[in-house]
């Protein structure tokens, strides 16, 4: 991926939600570049911070892309 890129990444898509543009390679889903900001669906989601991403993925918690659901994958 191209450098310029990858700021538009970060401050777009999410690692609960996904890629805003449909990347199969996104840095965000891939883990290789943080997550800036929330998206629109972590606001609808009543998510407030980054930070509550960062403490739910801690958890285990992840978001079902399918039905929205909240779930704990199992380990």
């Amino acid at each position: 991926m191209v450098v310029d890129k990858l700021g538009v990444h970060r401050t777009h898509c999410c690692i609960l939600h996904g890629c805003k543009y449909g990347d199969e390679n996104c840095p965000v889903i891939l883990g290789n570049v943080e997550q800036g900001y929330l998206c629109e669906e972590c606001d609808a989601d009543g998510l407030k911070h980054v930070d509550d991403i960062k403490a739910m993925l801690q958890l285990g918690i992840t978001k079902c892309r399918e039905c929205g659901h909240y779930y704990t994958p199992k380990q």
